[in-house]
């Protein structure tokens, strides 16, 4: 799945372009760039930015695991 939030063609998109769409992998191709480019910046380190608790690795993607940390449910 395509993220607009990242993607460095989203000013050039229209209204009714949706994402993984032909028009959004046109605009990405002209203006984006690669889909490297579009990945959030990884924290440093396998510990929780907000709590301190180790991360949790489920694939690429790492979790905290403290039920109350408001981070939960975000892949840092």
């Amino acid at each position: 799945m395509v993220d607009c939030y990242y993607c460095k063609a989203k000013e050039h998109c229209t209204a009714a372009a949706e994402p993984g769409s032909v028009v959004c992998m046109v605009n990405r191709m002209r203006y984006g760039g690669t889909h490297a480019d579009d990945q959030p910046p990884r924290q440093a380190g396998g510990f929780c930015q907000y709590c301190g608790r180790p991360l949790r690795e489920i694939g690429r993607k790492r979790f905290c695991n403290n039920m109350n940390c408001r981070n939960r449910f975000v892949s840092v």
